[in-house]
């Protein structure tokens, strides 16, 4: 491994820190996409909160979304590299 990549999963695993962010991903990983306000309210945190940690893990590139009508859907990314996801699969 390079640098470079020790960099980027030290980033990756602190991302992995919150577990806030580690619930999201749960949830996306059995619904496969949803809305914030869904996100918020099975989580029970607020949708600023929710915001803020789906945010984080949009610039991990762990997650990706679609708006659809008014509403922003977010998935697990569908082109996560197999290192990655092997890593989300042994940690959700």
């Amino acid at each position: 491994m390079t640098k470079r990549n020790l960099k980027q999963w030290s980033t990756v695993y602190r991302g992995l820190g919150n577990p806030n962010r580690l619930r999201i991903l749960q949830l996306l990983k059995q619904r496969e996409k949803i809305s914030v306000s869904e996100l918020a309210y099975e989580l029970d945190i607020t949708i600023k909160n929710t915001s803020r940690n789906l945010g984080i893990l949009l610039n991990l590139d762990l997650v990706e979304y679609q708006g659809k009508d008014d509403r922003v859907y977010y998935s697990i990314n569908r082109k996560l590299d197999g290192y990655t996801k092997k890593i989300l699969e042994l940690t959700l």
